[in-house]
């Protein structure tokens, strides 16, 4: 008979969230406790964005000011990124479920889906010059002096 393999032990967390509470657990546990927090905003403020797009812009504000909170987060998320294309499945087969009104509404799709991308290929064109202008002219007064 193998022998038991016993669950490694939980690692403590700097900061007394405790060594019984798994990193992966405590990483979703945050990411949720802002998607929680993000959809209690868009309610309160009638924001007209998703509550789970106003977390997310709460995770990367905060996890730029804290690296804690950055370390405390990657737990929870590596397990989601490295199975990204599974989150795809139930927006895909909402969109097969809807096909017909997809049909229907094809003219203004394309050309929301077209000019947007236009804009977006057009606003990171004039902001590579700008960036790629002010690099030069570092490197000239760098030179001069």
């Amino acid at each position: 008979m193998p022998a038991r393999r016993e669950p490694p032990p939980a690692v403590p967390a700097p900061g007394g969230w405790g060594a019984h509470v798994p990193a992966v657990l405590a990483g979703l546990a945050l990411l949720l406790a802002l998607q929680l927090a993000g959809t209690a905003l868009v309610v309160l403020l009638g924001l007209p964005v998703p509550g789970a797009v106003v977390g997310l812009v709460a995770l990367v504000v905060l996890a730029a000011r804290s690296p804690a909170l950055r370390r405390r987060a990657e737990p929870g998320a590596t397990p989601l990124l490295q199975h990204l294309q599974l989150l795809f499945v139930p927006p895909g087969v909402g969109a097969v479920t809807q096909l017909d009104r997809l049909a229907a509404d094809a003219l203004p799709l394309t050309v929301a889906v077209v000019g947007s991308f236009a804009l977006g290929l057009v606003v990171a064109g004039v902001l590579l010059q700008a960036l790629l202008r002010r690099r030069d002219l570092r490197a000239a007064r760098g030179a001069a002096s």
